[in-house]
């Protein structure tokens, strides 16, 4: 059979449309197929990295606990007040099994049992009064617990020094020092010893029933893992909803501190309005995040306490069968009486009680684990601080000297590199820079702030990290490029600089910094309170206020960083009058970019590539000749 010429034309090009939609085809669902391998590969790797979180989160409570939450003498008492009150439980389903079984079996008149209802009653203030000692014991390690973190948080914030500090935000170390401390207090309070009563408990009521009705012991011990497993269930996903809330916390912690920090620039250019929806869009979300943990708060309450009701049922099912008679197994061949019945159905709740408290607690346990992980965080923060001796510096003005010293960020980036430098006592030394370059690391090895990656700071001749660095920081007078307020009195923020200085030693600084016609129109005087919530100070009157500061300590080394830095030449001018005045006998090193305070230096450096070399003063022929290469 023959194909006309026009049928084979339109086969060929039907045949030419189809290898190029098959390539589609196939290009297509090798795409989404490969989409499919990286959603899947994604969730693996969310999967894994929230499993090692989760493991990391685990240890860091876990050395909590070892660390800070041994407390003999409390955990001693808080244990025992808890044995106490099981034997007062049993003892009170006792005395009224007896009493009802008397009244119901016996016959007995209600006015002839009076002993046993008094022993009755004593049986619960005696359980309600061990339970006031168990709660005071828990609260009372807690107390301990977060006493003793919060003082060594304190202590590795100021072993790590400054310069990490400034890393951080301050909203979420803040956050750190008081909300995730405080998440602490229900695991150590209720949750940790419930651990112990949660076996201890029952363990007591079975003992008790076991020698009347192995059967009834048997459906207790086999009921109560039901609620421990799906206590465990329900807390999975509480643990990662609670760790989501605390570091949305810490974000808008450290993200309204940053807006209150920004209000003045936000005023300046009117947009202050415009950030009061984002800070609302911020407080919405962590609402948000909270009720998520709220609601699997109360599911895993509604949850246990459903499984609880059930074993229960199934105890008074089994008791009240065998009194009906259709049950003859479980009670060593003896009749079951209503005296044995009503003793066990009474200590049955009681034996689900501590599981169910140990459940309620659960959500404690996720808090304290979303907490320790960010804890450990500082806890283990490497310090770039030199650790320090004890060796005491040598009174008179030190010699200061950097050898082939090498420093980077954790970022990596190198900002010291083979940087050799010697100052002699009394020198003045400029050091001039591009910004980032490394001259405010530079006094920071100095000050003993940082340590050094390569190289060493030799202050007289001893290495830095021989020195006691409390000592020679109090020979050490550190001017900051942005002086910063406490919020405190105006006497408080002078005596940063030295603690034991007299109010005549104030005055005298304020009158030295030009700042004595301000003082005098201030309501309070030194008492005035300055920083957050009291007067604020002018960028030139903070300023003025740091020169004040180095006026007061007895410093044989100045250390100043950009000391006219946005100052009119005016001001600059003046600064410059006081700083020439306090370099007397001190050593000095001054970093600045503007040319003019250049003139108090005996000898100007420039940082370059990480290495200091000689430069000139535009008041002066070069210096070259006469610095030298530094030592």
């Amino acid at each position: 059979m023959s194909i006309s010429p026009i049928k084979h034309l339109r086969l060929s090009s039907l045949a030419s449309q189809r290898t190029p939609l098959r390539a589609t085809w196939c290009r297509v669902q090798g795409q989404r197929w490969e989409r499919r391998a990286v959603i899947d590969l994604r969730a693996v790797l969310e999967s894994m990295l929230s499993q090692a979180q989760q493991d990391a989160h685990k240890l860091a409570l876990k050395r909590i606990t070892r660390e800070f939450g041994r407390h003999p003498g409390w955990s001693s008492l808080l244990l025992a007040a808890g044995i106490f009150q099981t034997v007062m439980t049993i003892l009170f389903a006792a005395l009224l099994a007896r009493v009802l079984h008397t009244l119901i079996i016996d016959e007995q008149a209600f006015a002839e049992l009076h002993q046993p209802w008094l022993l009755i009653l004593l049986c619960v203030v005696l359980r309600a009064l061990a339970g006031i000692v168990r709660e005071e014991a828990g609260t009372r390690i807690s107390l301990a617990v977060r006493a003793r973190l919060r003082s060594t948080l304190i202590d590795a914030l100021y072993r790590l020094g400054p310069a990490w500090r400034e890393k951080q935000q301050s909203g979420s170390l803040t956050t750190a020092l008081l909300e995730q401390v405080e998440a602490l207090d229900g695991y150590f309070a209720r949750y940790r010893p419930q651990q112990w009563f949660a076996v201890l408990t029952p363990l007591m009521i079975v003992a008790v029933i076991l020698p009347s009705s192995w059967a009834a012991a048997l459906i207790l011990l086999a009921t109560a893992p039901l609620i421990p497993v799906f206590m465990i269930l329900v807390g999975w996903g509480a643990r990662q909803r609670q760790t989501e809330q605390f570091q949305a916390l810490q974000r808008m912690s450290g993200h309204f501190l940053d807006l209150i920090r920004g209000l003045p620039t936000l005023r300046l250019l009117d947009a202050q309005h415009r950030l009061g929806d984002e800070v609302a869009q911020v407080g919405e979300e962590f609402r948000q995040r909270t009720m998520s943990v709220l609601r699997l708060a109360f599911l895993s309450g509604a949850v246990l306490e459903f499984f609880a009701s059930v074993s229960i049922a199934m105890t008074a099912v089994y008791f009240g069968m065998s009194l009906l008679g259709y049950l003859d197994f479980g009670l060593y061949g003896e009749a079951l009486g209503l005296e044995l019945a009503l003793f066990a159905l009474l200590l049955a709740p009681e034996f689900y009680q501590p599981l169910r408290d140990l459940g309620t607690h659960y959500h404690a346990r996720a808090e304290a684990l979303a907490a320790a992980g960010e804890l450990q965080t500082i806890l283990d923060a490497e310090s770039q601080q030199p650790a320090g001796g004890t060796q005491p510096v040598g009174e008179g003005m030190p010699e200061l000297r950097l050898e082939r010293v090498g420093f980077a960020h954790r970022q990596g980036e190198t900002v010291l590199d083979d940087c050799s430098l010697r100052v002699a006592p009394g020198e003045a030394v400029a050091i001039q820079g591009p910004s980032g370059g490394g001259k405010t690391t530079l006094l920071r090895l100095v000050l003993g702030q940082l340590r050094a990656a390569s190289g060493q700071v030799l202050i007289n001749g001893e290495p830095i990290e021989s020195l006691d660095l409390m000592a020679w920081r109090e020979r050490v007078a550190w001017m900051s490029q942005h002086p910063r307020l406490i919020s405190d009195t105006l006497a408080a923020n002078l005596r940063v600089a030295r603690h034991d200085a007299s109010d005549d030693a104030l005055r005298e600084a304020l009158r030295f910094a030009d700042l004595e016609s301000w003082f005098q129109g201030l309501p309070d005087g030194l008492s005035t309170r300055l920083g957050e919530g009291g007067r604020q100070m002018s960028g030139g009157q903070l300023r003025r206020l740091a020169l004040a500061r180095v006026r007061l300590r007895r410093a044989d080394v100045l250390l100043l960083d950009e000391p006219t830095a946005s100052l009119d030449a005016q001001t600059e001018q003046w600064v410059m009058a006081r700083i020439a005045e306090l370099r007397r006998g001190k050593t000095l090193i001054l970093l600045t970019h503007r040319p003019a305070p250049l003139c108090l230096a005996d000898r100007v450096l420039r940082l370059e590539n990480g290495q200091l070399v000689a430069a000139a003063t535009p008041f002066e022929p070069p210096l070259a000749d006469l610095c030298g290469s530094p030592a």
